[in-house]
C-alpha cells in the first residue's frame, strides 16, 4: 500500500471522527427532544410514581409536587448523566449518519477524480460493512437491550447501569435468529458476485425494498386521505363546546380509572401472607383471587375506554387547529402543495398497478442502464429543469435526472409517513418511558437511514453505469457502483410492497372513518 493511499485513509478516518462527533454533540439534541415529546404524544394518564431515570436528562424541568410522598432523591453522580440506552442510540446514529455521508463523500470524489482510486475503494468497502453491520448486528443488539429495558425502568438506578456480560450474550438470541432466517431469503437472479459483503447487501436489500415499499405505499394514502377529500370521510369543524364535552367525559372516565386502580391495589395488598394458616390461605386466597380478578378486568377495560376517549379528544383538538391553520395564507398554501402531492400519490399508485401487471416499459437486463426507470410526472419536471438550465437535450441525461426526481419524491413519501409509524411503535410496544421511547425510535431512524442510504445508491446505479472493462485496468478504474447489485433485481418487489401497504391502508381507514372515526392516527 503506497504513503497516499495511507495517508489520504487517515485524514478520511479524522472526517469521519469530525462527522461522528458532530452529530453525536450537535444534530442530535433537538431530534432526540422532538422523540421525546413524540413518544408521549396520545399517551393515557401517567403512572403514579415518576421515572426517575427521565429526570436524568430533564433537568431543566420543575420538579413535580406531591402531597403525600417525598420526593425521591436521586444521587449527585447521577445528575446530569445520560442512561446507557439513550448514549447507545446517539452512538449508532451518529455512526451510521458519519458512514451515510462517507459514502456520499466517496462518489463525490469519484466523479470530481479526487483521492486516490485505491483509497476510495479501501473507504467505500470500509464504510460498506461498517454500515451492514450497524444495520444488520449492532441496531437489533440494541433493540433487544432497549426492550429489557423498560422491564427495569421502574428502578431508575438499574435502568441507568450498563447492562452485564450475561444479559448482553441473552439479548444476542433474537439476534442470532434474526441473521439465521435472513440466510434463507434468496437470492434474486442474475447476480453477478458471489462474495460475502454482495449476497448479505442483496438480502438486506430484499428486506430493505419491502421495508421502503410498505412505508412509501402507507405514506402515499396518508397524504391521499389527508388532502383529498374525495377519499376521507367529509366531517365537520368541531366546536369549541364538542371538545368541551369530550374533555369532560374523558376528565370523568379517568376519575373511574383512578378508583378502579385503588380498589386493584387494596384487593392485592388484602392477599394472604406467608404467617398465615394454609387453610385459611386457601379460602382466602380462592375469594380474593375471584374479586381481584373481575376487579382487574374492569380496569383493563376502562384503561382501554380511557386510551379511546383520550385519542378521540386529540383527534378533534388536531381537527381544529388544521381548520383554523388552513384559514391563513401559509396554511392555504400547504393544502394546495399537499393536494399536488397527492395528485402525484394517486398517479403513482395507479402507474404502478398499471406497469406491475402489464409492463409499460421493457425491463432492462441486468448490468444495463434502465432506458427509463421514472414516471411520466418525474420525466416531465426532468423535462422542464432541463429546458430552463440549457437549450440542449441529453436523453440520456434527461433520463437520469428524471431516476433522481422520481426518487426524490419516493423519499418525500417515505418522510411523510416516518412519524406516524415512530408513534406507532412506541404505543404498541407501550413505552411509558420518554427516553426509552426515544431511544427505541432513534434506532429505527438509524436503521432505516442505513437501509434507505443503500437503496439509494443502488437504485443511483442506473444513473451511473459501470464503465466497460479494459484489460490491464487496475483498481482505481473501478467503479464504487459495480460493487452494489443492480436495481433492476428488485424493482417489482418493490412495487408490489407499495401496492399492498397502500391497498391495505386504505382499507384500515375506511373501515376506521366509518367505526371509529379517529382516521389518520395510529
Amino acid at each position: 500500500m503506497s504513503t497516499t493511499v495511507v495517508l489520504e485513509t487517515w485524514i478520511l478516518f479524522l472526517l469521519r471522527a469530525a462527522l461522528f462527533l458532530a452529530c453525536r454533540n450537535y444534530l442530535l439534541q433537538n431530534l432526540y427532544h422532538d422523540l421525546q415529546g413524540l413518544s408521549t404524544e396520545r399517551s393515557t394518564t401517567p403512572p403514579a410514581s415518576d421515572n426517575a431515570e427521565d429526570a436524568t436528562e430533564l433537568d431543566s424541568l420543575p420538579q413535580p409536587s406531591t402531597a403525600n410522598a417525598p420526593a425521591t432523591p436521586v444521587p449527585s453522580i447521577m445528575k446530569g448523566k445520560r442512561s446507557f440506552h439513550s448514549v447507545l442510540s446517539r452512538s449508532l446514529f451518529a455512526l451510521c449518519f458519519e458512514e451515510s455521508c462517507t459514502m456520499f463523500g466517496l462518489l463525490m470524489c469519484q466523479a470530481l477524480g479526487l483521492l486516490h482510486g485505491r483509497t476510495r475503494l479501501l473507504n467505500w468497502n470500509i464504510s460498506l460493512s461498517v454500515l451492514l453491520t450497524s444495520i444488520l448486528v449492532l441496531i437489533p443488539l440494541s433493540y433487544s437491550l432497549v426492550l429489557s429495558d423498560t422491564a427495569s425502568s421502574s428502578i431508575g438506578a438499574q435502568a441507568r447501569q450498563r447492562p452485564s456480560f450475561g444479559r448482553i450474550l441473552l439479548n444476542t438470541i433474537p439476534v442470532c435468529l434474526f441473521l439465521f432466517f435472513l440466510e434463507y431469503i434468496p437470492l434474486p437472479e442474475g447476480l453477478h458476485s458471489s462474495s460475502f459483503i454482495a449476497t448479505t447487501l442483496s438480502r438486506l436489500t430484499v428486506l430493505g425494498t419491502i421495508i421502503l415499499g410498505g412505508l412509501s405505499g402507507f405514506g402515499a394514502m396518508t397524504a391521499i386521505w389527508t388532502f383529498l377529500p374525495l377519499f376521507g370521510l367529509n366531517k365537520g369543524l368541531p366546536s369549541d363546546e364538542d371538545i368541551s364535552i369530550a374533555e369532560q367525559g374523558l376528565e370523568r372516565v379517568r376519575q373511574d380509572l383512578a378508583r378502579q386502580r385503588y380498589e386493584v391495589q387494596k384487593l392485592q395488598s388484602s392477599q394472604p401472607g406467608s404467617n398465615a394458616g394454609w387453610l385459611s390461605n386457601v379460602v382466602t386466597s380462592v375469594r380474593g383471587d375471584s374479586r381481584l380478578t373481575s376487579a382487574t378486568q374492569e380496569l383493563r377495560g376502562l384503561e382501554a375506554l380511557e386510551s379511546q376517549m383520550s385519542q378521540n379528544v386529540e383527534v378533534l383538538k388536531q381537527r381544529q387547529a388544521e381548520a383554523k391553520y388552513a384559514k391563513t395564507m401559509s396554511g392555504k398554501l400547504l393544502n394546495w402543495g399537499g393536494r399536488l402531492f397527492a395528485i402525484y400519490c394517486v398517479y403513482r399508485i395507479i402507474i404502478t398497478a398499471i406497469d406491475l401487471v402489464v409492463p409499460l416499459r421493457p425491463r432492462a437486463a441486468p448490468g444495463e442502464a434502465n432506458p427509463t426507470g421514472a414516471d411520466m410526472i418525474s420525466t416531465w419536471l426532468a423535462y422542464s429543469l432541463s429546458l430552463v438550465s440549457s437549450g440542449d437535450i441529453d436523453p440520456e441525461k434527461l433520463a437520469a435526472v428524471s431516476r433522481q426526481i422520481s426518487l426524490g419524491l419516493v423519499g418525500v413519501i417515505i418522510l411523510s409517513s416516518i412519524r406516524l409509524v415512530l408513534r406507532g411503535v412506541a404505543r404498541a410496544l407501550k413505552v411509558t418511558s420518554r427516553n426509552l421511547g426515544a431511544s427505541l425510535m432513534l434506532l429505527i431512524l438509524a436503521q432505516l437511514m442505513g437501509i434507505y442510504l443503500l437503496s439509494t445508491l443502488i437504485q443511483l446505479r442506473t444513473s451511473f453505469p459501470s464503465p466497460p472493462s479494459q484489460p490491464g485496468s487496475e483498481a482505481e478504474d473501478i467503479n464504487l457502483f459495480s460493487t452494489l447489485p443492480e436495481y433492476e433485481l428488485f424493482g417489482s418487489l418493490f412495487d408490489g410492497s407499495f401496492l399492498l401497504t397502500a391497498g391495505a391502508s386504505a382499507v384500515v381507514r375506511w373501515f376506521g372513518d366509518r367505526i371509529g372515526g379517529v382516521s389518520g392516527t395510529i
